[in-house]
């Protein structure tokens, strides 16, 4: 039986994918932060790890980025991708009406996804960000007053009647909550990787990841992305982290279609090193469609 770690808990977006790809019958660990599905894979206590890297609204989920820098021997490979269409809820106590909602909850990337709706909808409501979407709905239960960690001064109510929770619907499943659907004004989808030891198999399409830095000289981020123009290869994603080693150094990441064992791909990779002082590549993984 195979053992998924995934920024948990049950029943969030992340546990969701991992479902989605590995199914019922594979032991699930839910760790509370993405580095924890790194170490988890890291020391062979699952086979396979699931994580949040990138949302179609949001962009990239730097965390995930983050870690390949932190610890850039890791072996962690990504050994493939998993897209799934995301649809949040306002989940809320019964009886309480929008108006009177005075705190949401919820995971940084869920409360920016639904940052217009609750400009029009709840304006006056404190926002609060949680580990998790899960986390949320259980805070939605909590007695005690809730201090702002980034604020000292920031205090909430401690009134858990007032407070509402934005995740998926099936968070409220078996309480007592109300659901209100939040209505999609852009395509909301989120990428997730699968993350393992060893190297995957190639399958029909294939993505490459690659993680590298420059050299300081004019011009030559231009002369390390020109060699997959040269090699007739699709680069599909390309962003950038700081390095942080030196202030406004950066790293880069990108996504190029293609297998690392392709002549052409083999090629562009050579090509790249010499203009590079740093070059990794994260994976070289199957995809569903090109």
């Amino acid at each position: 039986m195979l053992t998924i770690a995934y920024l948990g808990p049950a029943q969030t977006n992340t546990h969701v994918a991992a479902l989605a790809k590995f199914g019922r019958k594979a032991a699930y660990l839910h760790t509370p932060t993405i580095d924890d599905v790194f170490h988890r894979v890291e020391r062979r206590e699952a086979d396979f790890g699931v994580v949040p890297v990138e949302n179609s609204l949001e962009g990239a989920v730097t965390h995930t980025l983050d870690r390949f820098i932190d610890f850039i021997d890791t072996p962690v490979k990504i050994h493939g991708e998993i897209e799934r269409h995301i649809r949040h809820a306002l989940i809320l106590h019964r009886g309480v009406k929008l108006i009177d909602v005075g705190l949401v909850l919820s995971h940084p990337q869920a409360l920016a996804q639904c940052r217009s709706w609750l400009d029009r909808n709840l304006p006056d409501a404190n926002r609060w960000e949680t580990f998790s979407t899960a986390e949320a709905v259980d805070l939605m239960f909590h007695k005690k007053v809730l201090q702002d960690p980034k604020n000292q001064r920031h205090w909430v109510s401690a009134n858990v009647r007032y407070r509402a929770a934005i995740g998926r619907r099936e968070l409220a499943r078996g309480r007592k909550l109300r659901v209100i659907s939040i209505p999609e004004q852009r395509e909301n989808k989120t990428r997730f990787l699968v993350l393992g030891l060893g190297e995957p198999s190639p399958g029909r399409y294939n993505k490459t990841s690659i993680l590298f830095a420059v050299k300081d000289r004019p011009g030559a981020l231009h002369d390390a992305l020109v060699v997959f123009k040269r090699n007739r290869i699709n680069l599909t994603k390309i962003e950038s982290r700081p390095s942080k080693q030196k202030a406004w150094e950066y790293l880069f990441f990108i996504d190029v279609e293609g297998h690392e064992s392709e002549p052409r791909l083999k090629r562009a990779i050579k090509a790249l090193q010499r203009s590079t002082s740093l070059l990794r590549i994260l994976g070289s993984y199957p995809v569903t469609t090109r």
